[in-house]
């Protein structure tokens, strides 16, 4: 990308009578299912959206793009270059002497505009290697891994979903100066401090309902083509979460495998479930194909809708009880009796540790409470 090389690890294997593939990002490996492997050449689509590597086998490992699909159908294609039993990220010999980067930071990005955004550093590291992950209010960066090279540290991470860099460097007050990269073509620059207790906006606070508004109408097509409404049957005296969520969108993904097991054991009490699907194509087959994917990697047991593009003033535009939408994905629980008893803006993963298991208690209380209305 722009900024640089962006490491991510590659695994491909035979399991049984077919290939698979793992993306490495620290402690994660995501599973792609997907591989075509046909002489020298291999097709693998990354799970649950529409990026894919396309790779030739090489001398030295595999050279070949990796195609992202961006806002509007754009696909971005960057080179993509392998090095086969490689057993570093960025740097082949570590440093003699590294800084310590473990710890939290509190974190201001700056765009090119000059418009600013804050999140929260979490950091570990053995030796001269670093994982951990970025906290935001509209949700977290999921895996990324590293390394500190002296008083520097990269990091990067490619999960299928999306792919970012990051590099800083400490500067003479202790703090981390540096630059980020998207796989969009995103560049944003940042500086960081050590701060224990930064914290988050409230996620409760950020996307909110129009005054006054307390019931949500809705009526979008399934992947089928067959219409789904709020007011369905289905929905009618259940307590009902609702997701407002894309394909393209990482921590979407992360928040359909939690809700995937959270909603079957619940169903029995009175629980539904439906997803609302804005993707970064307008075309319904397109679309559906994406929604489709995804639906059979998390198996999450909801109807997903083909709900619109991913465009925030079309999800205001199509569910008019907004007044904003601040982040994907987005979650509005409605009660019994279908009056909206919260909302809450992104999604914070498994890769953020006690965030994540704070939000799974405050969530699991909320429903379980819902439910116990009766």
């Amino acid at each position: 990308v722009p900024g640089g090389d962006l490491p991510f690890g590659l695994e491909i294997a035979r399991e049984g009578d077919r290939d698979v593939a793992y993306l490495v990002n620290g402690p994660e490996r995501v599973r792609v299912d997907e591989v075509t492997i046909a002489g020298d050449h291999a097709t693998l689509l990354m799970p649950g959206n529409g990026n894919k590597l396309t790779v030739q086998a090489t001398a030295d490992g595999l050279a070949g793009e990796a195609v992202l699909l961006r806002p509007k159908g754009v696909l971005k294609t960057w080179r993509l270059l392998a090095t086969r039993d490689a057993n570093y990220r960025f740097f082949p010999t570590p440093a003699a002497q590294n800084s310590d980067f473990a710890g939290r930071w509190a974190m201001t990005f700056t765009d090119e505009s000059g418009k600013q955004d804050t999140a929260i550093g979490v950091f570990t590291q053995t030796g001269h290697e670093v994982v951990g992950t970025l906290l935001r209010a509209s949700g977290d960066d999921r895996y990324i891994a590293g390394e500190a090279n002296g008083d520097a540290l990269f990091l990067s991470r490619f999960d299928g979903g999306s792919a970012q860099l990051y590099r800083a460097r400490l500067n003479d007050r202790g703090e981390l100066e540096g630059e980020f990269w998207t796989g969009g073509g995103a560049h944003l620059s940042f500086v960081a401090r050590r701060d224990e207790k930064a914290a988050l906006e409230d996620p409760a606070t950020l996307s909110k309902l129009k005054p006054g508004a307390t019931r949500l109408v809705f009526t979008f097509p399934d992947i089928d083509g067959k219409p789904v409404s709020m007011s369905d049957e289905r929905f009618r005296g259940k307590v009902v979460i609702v997701t407002i969520g894309g394909t393209w969108c990482p921590n979407c993904h992360d928040e359909t495998a939690f809700l995937a097991p959270f909603l079957a054991e619940r169903r029995a009490r009175g629980l539904e479930a439906v997803g609302l699907m804005f993707e970064y194509v307008g075309d319904f087959s397109q679309a559906a194909a994406l929604v489709r994917r995804f639906d059979q990697r998390y198996k999450g047991g909801f109807p997903l809708l083909v709900a619109g593009t991913s465009d925030k003033d079309e999800v205001v535009a199509k569910l008019p009880v907004l007044q904003n939408l601040y982040a994907y994905p987005t979650t509005l629980v409605v009660d019994r009796k279908g009056n909206i008893r919260h909302v809450h803006a992104g999604f914070s993963g498994p890769a953020t540790g006690a965030a994540y298991e704070s939000f799974k208690s405050e969530f699991t209380a909320l429903i379980d409470g819902l439910l116990a209305e009766g």
